[in-house]
């Protein structure tokens, strides 16, 4: 099981983004957050922005799938897609998460 962390401009696009990529199983789950406000360096200057954080929960089998999916889908130039590995996981929600993204999208 890996964590995709993307943050959105918007909730909108975060909400989206996350529900198409559940629909494609492409994630199991996809936790959208409130706003946050984010600071960062862009083309040369700091920038101060409201973000929407969303958290996938997908596959080893699905990540680039799921990355490729994010990044086309993503309004941004330059998505921050950040993979995590947990630690240790449920080994009952971790199945589930395999049988969630190793099922073909409902049409």
């Amino acid at each position: 099981m890996l964590e995709v962390h993307v943050n959105f401009g918007s909730a909108e696009e975060a909400s989206t983004v996350a529900r198409g990529a559940v629909e494609k199983r492409l994630a199991a789950a996809a936790n959208v957050h409130p706003a946050i406000r984010s600071f960062y360096w862009w083309q040369q200057e700091i920038k101060a922005e409201e973000e929407v954080p969303v958290v996938f929960k997908t596959s080893e089998i699905r990540l680039h799938a799921l990355v490729d999916f994010i990044t086309r889908a993503h309004s941004y130039e330059t998505p921050g897609i950040v993979v995590h590995r947990p630690m240790t996981v449920n080994p009952k929600y971790l199945a589930w998460i395999d049988t969630e993204t190793h099922q073909l999208p409902r049409r």
